[in-house]
């Protein structure tokens, strides 16, 4: 009986040691090891990227995809699709992950300039072993693209007054300001824009919400150089929205003539000054 007892231990100490130490997902691994992998498939909505009155120049290229599970240490999944333009597109991929352990999916979408266009990530999902789970992931753009027309733009400058003439006007520069800041600005080195013209200038990766535009436009009149015309307006874009907005630019130039004239002449003072002739003298 007394041999029987270390070949006893010998025999299940394997079956003792075999998970000290090991994490719960390990655990779950080495018992369902005949287990087969389960997949998920994830439906993923890119927002579009919304234009105000302008062709776009964010054009998405990528969508990434990783997949991240709760084990400790945690399993990691990537995939990359290639994406296209800037309207609303919707992927399907489908992910081939580890069973019985719980996962979240990560997307995020990249443009031409590696810019992140859209992210965000997925409610947590349990996979279950040879099973296949649906996600869908919707995410709106995270940004919007601004173009500033100056169309038709004028040879010269006239008032509104009866009989008067018309001055020469030269344009040579067009600035787009977005909250106090200029975003873009069209400027020529030399020579002036030719008459009747229209200048567009751009500015991506404007996040949706309001915000203060403002437009000017530069040039020479006579011997004055300077800006001319500005115009403002406040803009409230949601995600993915497309729009147009009308601003007109008021004449901020030097002008002519007299509007009125005030002159006011102060009174003239008269000092009188008393002479006393006494009656008697020494």
């Amino acid at each position: 009986m007394r041999k029987l007892i270390p070949l006893f231990v010998i025999a299940t100490a394997p079956f003792i040691f075999l998970h000290c130490g090991a994490s719960p997902a390990q655990v779950a691994d080495a018992q369902n090891a005949d287990a087969k992998d389960g997949a998920v498939i994830s439906s993923i909505e890119l927002g579009k990227v919304g234009a105000l009155a302008k062709t776009s120049t964010i054009n998405l290229s990528k969508l990434i995809l990783t997949a991240i599970s709760a084990a400790t240490p945690p399993d990691t999944v990537r995939d990359t699709s290639t994406v296209s333009g800037n309207a609303s597109v919707t992927v399907t991929r489908t992910l081939t992950l580890k069973p019985l352990r719980n996962w979240v999916i990560n997307a995020k979408s990249l443009d031409a300039k590696d810019s992140v266009i859209h992210s965000g990530v997925s409610a947590s999902f349990f996979v279950k072993p040879s099973d296949t789970a649906s996600v869908a992931i919707s995410l709106a753009s995270r940004f919007s693209m601004y173009q500033a027309n100056f169309n038709s733009l004028p040879d010269s400058i006239a008032s509104s007054a009866s009989g008067s003439g018309k001055d020469k006007l030269n344009l040579n520069r067009v600035v787009l300001k977005v909250d106090g800041v200029i975003k873009n600005d069209s400027v020529l080195s030399s020579g002036y824009f030719t008459a009747g013209q229209s200048i567009s200038v751009f500015f991506d990766y404007i996040t949706p919400g309001s915000h203060a535009v403002v437009l000017e436009a530069y040039g020479v009149l006579n011997k004055f150089s300077g800006i001319l015309y500005s115009g403002n307006a406040t803009l409230n874009v949601a995600a993915g929205i497309d729009g147009t907005q009308a601003v007109t630019l008021n004449w901020l130039g030097p002008t002519t003539g007299v509007n009125s004239l005030t002159v006011t002449i102060g009174k003239v003072g008269k000092v009188t000054v008393n002479g006393s002739v006494p009656g008697a003298v020494l």
